[in-house]
């Protein structure tokens, strides 16, 4: 591999990335706009400033991308080191390999940033701090430095390994994956009937007796409300033109009258 980048020229492309990873997000392309940005610095190094030479690179760049914003790094880091080779054909293998990486490592970021770290760990930090215990705080930062760590260190393997950092480690990456994604839905499934609050205020009367269609509804499916809510929440979020906020809203307002109206305990 090419010597020519220095840890500097790579920490301008892991700073740029972390401000644009997101940002210039489009539906043609996603992330590729925020991707091209970022390793400009380093292309630049490596081509000698080329123009004419960097506007046919770019061409490829700007292909669709798309991948978990915290596990990118890893994906840039590679993707610079097959550059740094300035083999003729170093454009086309990394963003061959870009395009084949983005997928696998966004699930697998899904599973550990997402699951793992803010929904299972996070979930133990806020139960904490509403006990009003600060080590449910120190618990939320220190994750958050765990991952910005990880983050920052993770680029610079990738591109000292470059491909074979990815190649390499496949198989624990794989298992990390698997895991994390069982004890996420364990944890998913306990808050569901934990965090959420939905009962039912309807009675029902024979004679003297009266039953509470909210015990009755338990008896069935424990925690029915919450079952219920949480199913048509994560049918409706699948719709096309459903958004969160959007769902934030319909939430509300049913909350509001259903309540209301004596529905809704």
């Amino acid at each position: 591999m090419s010597n020519v980048l220095t840890k500097k020229d790579l920490r301008r492309c892991l700073n740029r990335y972390i401000f644009t990873r997101q940002s210039p997000f489009n539906y043609e392309t996603m992330q590729s706009g925020g991707w091209v940005y970022s390793i400009h610095p380093a292309m630049e190094k490596i081509y000698d400033g080329d123009a004419d030479l960097l506007a046919e690179k770019y061409k490829d760049h700007f292909k669709f991308y798309n991948t978990h914003p915290w596990m990118g790094n890893i994906i840039l880091g590679a993707c610079i080191a097959i550059e740094s080779t300035k083999d003729p054909d170093a454009t086309k293998q990394a963003v061959e390999m870009r395009t084949a990486l983005m997928g696998p490592l966004a699930g697998i970021g899904d599973a550990i940033i997402w699951i793992m770290f803010m929904t299972i760990l996070g979930a133990i930090a806020a139960y904490m701090a509403l006990e009003g215990s600060i080590v449910g705080w120190v618990i939320a930062e220190v994750i958050q430095l765990i991952i910005w760590f990880a983050f920052y260190k993770l680029f610079f393997v990738a591109y000292d390994q470059g491909v074979t950092f990815v190649t390499t480690r496949s198989a624990q990456l794989q298992h990390i994956t698997e895991a994390a994604s069982v004890l996420g839905l364990s944890v998913v499934g306990a808050l569901v009937a934990s965090t959420v609050n939905v009962k039912f205020g309807i009675t029902m009367s024979y004679g003297e007796v009266v039953q509470p269609v909210n015990d009755l509804l338990d008896s069935i499916i424990p925690h029915f409300g919450n079952v219920v809510t949480v199913a048509l929440i994560y049918w409706g979020l699948g719709r096309k033109s459903m958004t969160s906020g959007k769902m934030i809203v319909i939430v509300l307002v049913a909350a509001i009258v259903l309540s209301a109206i004596g529905i809704l305990a």
